[in-house]
């Protein structure tokens, strides 16, 4: 048997792929959309063990209403539908952005208040998997919410790559750029690995939505200074940008509560994650 995901050419994806020795991969096509058919047939084969749904567009400024809801709620609800129908475990990435400003604590059943299209699609999405984790309660149903995750294999996310990544890049250039006040924007950073690691895990969890981080949030300039301390590069302030005002997250930290004995385990910490990523671009 084995194991469907969707999003192999992506981020997340491409690193979960890698643990599978059995798979079937699939990605959107050229216009940037998933056509359902492959994946829904290959369901229906009696192949498949288990769905990892790592697909989406994961861009927080795309305004094209219609390829974000088709893309990120449409086809994953074709998928979650199938899985139900054949018994076939799913598990989904959701997201953090689902929290917005997270003025109400960053825990999975609290009110989600999402500040961009991208986020409203991924709490609409989750409220779906919620409902049919209720109609069909024999269904193995895993809602994944990933903070702040930076690692190998970002290099074509361009914008929406981690400041781990962006940073490392313009180290370079021997200048790192971060927005005034960045002592006070914490993020709650997990690298890859440790994500790949509980997303491939949480096949073994009961159904229900999890919080995926670290618990420990640091600032954006802790990471630049990191960063400037391996590469030698400068740390420069530059003007917070006037289109990101009440629209950027200045808190995330995962409550980490609901995954016993995955948290018991030390996660890379935020030095050792960034010096694994410098070195392995080097080598």
């Amino acid at each position: 048997m084995s194991v469907l995901v969707t999003g192999a050419a992506g981020f997340i994806g491409s690193n979960l792929a890698t643990k599978f020795s059995n798979k079937f991969c699939c990605d959107v096509n050229k216009t940037g959309m998933y056509n359902p058919q492959p994946a829904l047939e290959i369901l229906k084969s009696g192949a498949i063990s288990a769905v990892y749904h790592m697909g989406a567009i994961s861009s927080t400024t795309e305004t094209n209403i219609s390829k974000i809801a088709y893309n990120n709620i449409q086809f994953s609800s074709q998928l979650l539908d199938t899985c139900i129908e054949r018994q076939i475990p799913f598990v989904y990435a959701s997201s953090a952005s689902v929290y917005g400003l997270g003025d109400l604590g960053f825990f999975e059943d609290v009110q989600m208040t999402p500040l961009n299209y991208y986020a409203i699609s991924k709490a609409s999405f989750d409220m779906f998997a919620k409902q049919k984790m209720l109609d069909f309660k024999s269904a193995k149903i895993i809602g994944l919410r990933y903070f702040n995750v930076y690692g190998h294999n970002e290099d074509h996310k361009n914008d929406m790559a981690s400041p781990v990544h962006k940073f490392l890049l313009q180290s370079k250039k021997n200048e790192i750029k971060v927005f005034e006040g960045s002592e006070n924007f914490k993020r709650d950073f997990v690298h890859v690995n440790d994500v790949v690691d509980i997303t491939k895990k949480s096949i073994d969890f009961d159904s229900g939505i999890y919080n995926v981080g670290t618990g420990s949030p640091r600032s954006f300039l802790d990471v630049a200074r990191i960063i400037s301390h391996i590469t030698g590069a400068n740390v420069k302030e530059i003007p917070f940008p006037k289109h990101l005002v009440g629209k950027y997250q200045n808190f995330t930290c995962s409550d980490n509560n609901k995954i016993d004995g995955f948290y018991d385990t030390e996660r890379i910490s935020l030095e050792d994650g960034i010096r694994n990523v410098h070195d392995a671009r080097k080598s």
